[in-house]
């Protein structure tokens, strides 16, 4: 199975951003479809040579999330009211329709 990768990461005051690509091995997708790896740091972090991917999402309301995994065919996160938001998000039709596979809410 392979990640979801993120194409573009727009948040330059993250310490894994590097003209505009995340270089950490997984990102993890918060609940609110913000980017729960994101660092604030002056100081850089991650590999050059490595593009992220999304290693967990737990934004459940996403039609692209199925058992914790992304299954968007790319991702953008960019900046949302001051953090970086996971730009691909797209919410779960109003009829309430799961993607394949995916478990409901306990």
């Amino acid at each position: 199975m392979n990640m979801t990768g993120v194409s573009k990461c727009t948040m330059s005051t993250c310490a894994y951003n590097k003209g505009d690509g995340c270089h950490t091995p997984g990102v993890t997708i918060g609940p609110h479809a913000e980017c729960n790896t994101y660092v604030h740091a002056s100081r850089r972090g991650g590999f050059p040579e490595v593009k992220a991917g999304v290693g967990a999402c737990t934004a459940s309301s996403c039609k692209f999330n199925s058992k914790l995994e992304c299954k968007a065919p790319k991702v953008d996160i960019a900046v949302d009211d001051k953090h970086a938001d996971c730009q691909t998000f797209e919410k779960v039709s109003a009829s309430g329709t799961m993607n394949p596979g995916e478990y409901p809410e306990i």
